[in-house]
């Protein structure tokens, strides 16, 4: 089954949010948040769509499926 064109909105304002708030390109933010996944996954067994990035201007936040908050 695809992703819903609404997951796919919410994801790009998104991104689009947090490249504002830690002033620095869209694309620079995906790659950031590409690079942090693939490093992970190479010592942890994850699927793309268990990992979250959140960045705000002070914090890299990295969460996945099945983690205790």
């Amino acid at each position: 089954m695809g992703v819903p064109s609404v997951s796919i909105a919410r994801e790009r304002l998104r991104n689009l949010l947090i490249s504002d708030r830690i002033q620095c390109a869209p694309d620079a933010v995906d790659r950031l948040s590409s690079d942090l996944y693939h490093t992970v996954s190479k010592y942890v067994e994850i699927k793309p769509e268990d990992f979250r990035i959140e960045i705000t201007r002070t914090d890299i936040h990295i969460r996945y499926m099945g983690e205790k908050n």
